[in-house]
């Protein structure tokens, strides 16, 4: 029986020529394989290649693919079948998670995630009142005298969501009461909206054109938003793309919470495998891990995180290392069971999160991660 097959346009920026290269890419479904062709040469750029760290829900139009370290950007659909099968169910929406909500970060992933919602993108933010009006402009009057005010409050973080009819799903759960929420809305995203003050902290976009003048706003950076990384008594975590697949994202997120750790900045990245083994050059030689290191940081998208005790008397940087673990997971679990690597890792490259190592990086590794490659 022959594999289901999806089909896409897709486009590689090759940094040397300074040019983008565009490609025909298939994805087999049932054996989880993948397929490259350069149609200017008319040749196969990658055979048919098992790719285990991929699944369906990574490709839409609009995603970004890492292939052995280059970035794909899948721009279209190759084939009628594919676009019949993705363009009607696989939607983009955005969401504002408005600085009253922010602290329930991890809950709202998780519910999210629980319901079938892969988040694409996400970044934290502080907004100044003109780039406020610049994303309110064409909204309607009543509602953007309100978000203006909530907006101007504290950070904010936008997030990229998919899922199928994915507009409709977040907007009838913020639309509909507690005594008249649709039965068919996925029970966990019925209980985070069964909560008034979810409601109305969260915005989010009502079609989908307004979808894409949203994201483009929010993740394009013309109007230049600014993060809201501080690099004072803090320190960085990254949550790895093993941990973001097996769908623990959110509940990394509300362990740190949970665990007196404040978030002061964000941001979703899909990084370049040269960008990866820039960043773990300090583990080179050392470190007999540091290719599988590499390898898994470029494997799928990651989220950077600068982290704050709430307790601004301790030290963020030791605190928050010793709440990680040991980096093996297995001696994390022998020696330290409550800690995230105990929790959430399988093995030294896949042990969930990185956190800087030591105390004099924690501002090189929050500047490279949320300023250079901003």
């Amino acid at each position: 029986m022959q594999s289901r097959r999806l089909a896409f346009v897709a486009e590689w920026y090759q940094e040397e020529a300074a040019i983008n290269k565009t490609f025909t890419l298939w994805y087999y479904v049932d054996g989880n394989a993948l397929e490259v062709y350069d149609p200017k040469t008319k040749k196969m750029f990658l055979r048919r290649t098992k790719m285990p760290e991929l699944t369906e829900k990574d490709f839409f139009v609009g995603s970004k693919i890492n292939i052995f370290g280059r970035q794909f950007d899948i721009v279209d659909y190759a084939d009628e079948a594919t676009k019949n099968i993705l363009a009607k169910y696989r939607k983009r929406t955005f969401i504002i998670l408005k600085n009253s909500v922010v602290q329930h970060l991890g809950r709202i992933l998780c519910s999210l995630i629980e319901s079938d919602f892969n988040i694409s993108k996400a970044m934290m933010v502080q907004f100044t009142a003109d780039q406020i009006k610049a994303f309110l402009k064409g909204k309607d009057d009543v509602q953007s005298s309100i978000l203006m005010s909530q907006l101007l409050s504290g950070p904010a973080i936008g997030l990229e969501l998919i899922a199928d009819n994915a507009v409709e799903k977040i907007k009838n759960c913020q639309q509909q009461t507690r005594e008249c929420m649709n039965e068919n809305i996925p029970r966990s995203l019925r209980s985070l909206f069964d909560r008034e003050d979810m409601r109305n902290g969260i915005y989010c976009s009502q079609s989908d054109e307004e979808v894409v003048r949203d994201t483009h706003f929010f993740f394009e950076n013309d109007f230049d938003l600014q993060n809201t990384v501080q690099l004072n008594n803090s320190t960085l975590c990254i949550i790895k793309p093993h941990a973001i697949k097996e769908g623990n994202l959110g509940k990394i997120i509300t362990e740190m919470t949970a665990n007196n750790f404040k978030i002061t900045a964000l941001k979703m990245h899909l990084l370049e495998r040269v960008n990866c083994a820039e960043f773990y050059e300090v583990y080179r030689g050392v470190l007999p891990d540091y290719i599988p290191m590499v390898s898994q940081l470029a494997s799928g998208t990651c989220v950077a995180l600068e982290i704050m005790c709430n307790d601004t008397s301790k030290c963020s940087y030791e605190e928050f290392r010793k709440f990680c673990g040991p980096m093996d997971p297995e001696i994390a679990k022998l020696l330290r069971p409550h800690t995230l690597r105990a929790k959430f890792g399988s093995s030294k490259t896949l042990n969930a999160v990185h956190c800087t190592d030591l105390p004099d990086d924690t501002v090189l590794e929050l500047q490279y991660l949320f300023k250079i490659l901003s």
